[in-house]
C-alpha cells in the first residue's frame, strides 16, 4: 500500500489550504451575516475547476477523480463556513447523475454544473422523511410525454439558487423514481431559508412544486428504482462530509496549539502543561486515524469496490464522533474564550455539529453496516 499522495494531489491541497486561509476565512463573518456565499467566490471556485471533478472532459468536467475532490473538500472546510457544501454538492450531484444518466441527459445537465453556471441540489428530504422513500408524499404523475410533479421537500441546499436539482418522488406505481429537474419554473418556489446552527452560506430551502411539468426524458435510471441513485449519491456525500469534518478538525487543532503556545500559565506557554500536551495528542490521532480512512473510503469507490458504499457508511460512523470530540477538546483548551465569537473554535464547534444531523444520521449507516455484515 502507498500512502503517499501525488505531486499533483500535493499541489491542490496546498493550493485550497491557501484559497481557504485567504480568501475564504475573511468572509467567514460576512457569510454568516447575510446567510449566503458571495457570487465572485463562487465564481472563483468554479473557475479552479472544483466543481465536476469527477467528471470527464468531454462533459465539462475535471477528469479527476474521488480523492481529488474529497482533498478539495477537507481544504476548504477548513474556513468553517458553508464553501465545502457547495463544492462538494457541484461534485456528488453530477457524479450521481453521469453514473445514471443517459448519453443525452450527460450532455445537457452536466456542462451548466461544472462551469459554476447552475447550481446542483437534491431533493428527497420532506417535512417527515428523511431516510424513507416509502414515506415520500411528493407524486411525479405521467401527463403526455411528460411527468406533473408535485410535493414539498425541505433543507434542499440551494434549493433557492438557479440549476438542477435530482428530484425524488413516488411515481404512478406507487414507487420512488428521481427526475432531473430545473429549478425556479413555472410552479416552483422556495420561501424559507432555514437559519441554521452552523456552516452560514448553506442556504437550506424549503421547496414548492406545484404542477411541475418535467419532460419524461429526464427520468434519471431507471423507473420505480429512484432509491439506487439516491444510496449512491448520499455514500459519495458522506465520504465529503467525512473529509470536512477532519478539515474542520485540523483547524480546530491548529487553532488550538496556536493558542496554548500564546497562553502563559505560571510563567510558561500552557503547550508545555503535560494534561494539554496530551489534549493535543489525543486530537491528532483522531484526525490522523479519520483523514486516513476517509482517503481509503474515496480509494474503494474509485476502484469501483462492490463493498465501498458500506465502507462510506462505516467511515462516517467513525469520523463523526471522533472529529466532534476533536473539536470540543479544541474549545475546551480555550477555555472560556472558545464560548465566544471571538475565536476562530466556535466557528469550528458549530459548524461540525452538522455532521451528525445531516445526510443521514450515525444511527441510520449503524443500521446499514450491520445489515451488511448480517447478510
Amino acid at each position: 500500500m502507498d500512502f503517499r499522495l501525488t505531486e499533483e494531489q500535493l499541489m491542490l491541497q496546498k493550493m485550497l489550504r491557501e484559497l481557504s486561509q485567504h480568501e475564504i476565512e475573511p468572509l467567514a463573518a460576512q457569510i454568516e451575516k447575510t446567510g449566503r456565499l458571495p457570487d465572485d467566490l463562487i465564481k472563483r471556485l468554479a473557475g479552479l475547476g472544483l466543481f465536476g471533478m469527477t467528471i470527464p472532459k468531454d462533459y465539462g468536467g475535471a477528469g479527476m477523480n474521488n480523492l481529488a475532490s474529497v482533498l478539495a473538500v477537507e481544504q476548504l472546510a477548513q474556513s468553517g463556513t458553508a464553501a465545502w457544501w457547495l463544492v462538494a454538492l457541484n461534485n456528488s450531484i453530477p457524479e450521481c447523475i453521469y453514473h445514471f444518466a443517459t448519453e443525452a441527459q450527460k450532455k445537457k445537465f452536466l456542462k451548466p454544473l461544472c462551469d459554476g453556471t447552475a447550481y446542483s441540489s437534491i431533493m428527497f428530504t420532506e417535512e417527515n422523511t428523511g431516510s424513507d422513500p416509502e414515506a415520500l408524499t411528493s407524486t411525479a404523475k405521467p401527463d403526455g410525454n411528460d411527468y406533473l410533479i408535485n410535493g414539498m421537500k425541505r433543507f434542499i441546499t440551494f434549493g433557492a439558487r438557479n440549476g438542477y436539482a435530482t428530484f425524488y418522488a413516488k411515481d404512478e406505481t406507487g414507487k420512488c423514481s428521481a427526475f432531473i429537474i430545473e429549478k425556479n419554473v413555472a410552479g416552483y418556489s422556495a420561501p424559507k431559508i432555514w437559519d441554521l446552527m452552523g456552516e452560514g452560506g448553506i442556504e437550506a430551502a424549503d421547496v414548492y412544486l406545484e404542477n411541475v411539468r418535467v419532460p419524461g426524458e429526464n427520468l434519471l435510471g431507471e423507473r420505480g428504482k429512484g432509491f439506487n441513485a439516491l444510496l449512491y449519491w448520499i455514500s459519495t456525500e458522506k465520504i465529503e462530509q467525512c473529509a470536512a469534518s477532519v478539515g474542520l478538525a485540523q483547524a480546530a487543532l491548529d487553532e488550538a496549539i496556536k493558542y496554548a503556545k500564546s497562553r502563559v500559565v505560571r510563567g510558561k506557554p500552557m503547550s508545555e502543561m503535560q494534561g494539554i500536551r496530551w489534549m493535543l495528542a489525543e486530537m491528532y490521532a483522531k484526525i490522523q486515524a479519520s483523514r486516513w480512512l476517509t482517503y481509503r473510503t474515496a480509494y474503494l469507490q474509485d476502484q469501483e469496490d462492490p463493498n465501498w458504499m458500506t465502507e462510506a457508511a462505516a467511515t462516517k460512523m467513525f469520523v463523526v464522533p471522533a472529529t466532534m470530540k476533536a473539536v470540543e477538546i479544541a474549545r475546551r483548551i480555550h477555555g472560556a474564550y472558545g464560548y465566544t465569537r471571538e475565536v476562530k473554535v466556535e466557528r469550528l464547534y458549530r459548524a461540525i455539529c452538522g455532521a451528525s444531523a445531516i445526510a443521514v444520521s450515525l444511527e441510520i449507516n449503524k443500521s446499514i453496516v450491520g445489515a451488511s455484515l448480517a447478510r
